[in-house]
């Protein structure tokens, strides 16, 4: 045998261990299996938060979307009104409200 290499029995008598690769090779596997676990379950907890929030939102999106029609309506009923009475003229003009071209449909 040569003398740069210990023999097995000699390993074991240096630090009363031989030294192998697969305890480290399975502490790294263990600890990425964690992490992704808990990769996972922070993802599923933003996931159902953001849900929630969605669904609590609902509310506040139906109402600003009939109070953005009602003022649409009002509005046109202003302009209309302004081209026959002098006081909706001056509230027009005052606030230069105008209104806008509908908006092009998207080409296909």
């Amino acid at each position: 045998m040569s003398d740069e290499y210990p023999s097995e029995t000699e390993t074991e008598t240096m630090g009363g261990f031989k030294l192998d690769g697969f305890i480290p090779l399975v502490i790294l596997c263990v600890s990425f299996i964690v992490l992704l676990g808990w990769q996972v379950s922070v993802a599923s907890s933003q996931r159902t938060m953001l849900e929630n929030a969605i669904t609590r939102q609902e509310p506040s999106v139906t109402q600003s979307q009939q109070i953005q029609a009602s003022v649409t309506k009002l509005v046109t009923d202003l302009l209309q009104a302004a081209q026959t009475d002098d006081t909706a003229k001056k509230i027009v003009d005052k606030y230069k409200i105008q209104q806008n071209a509908p908006a092009a449909s998207p080409a296909p």
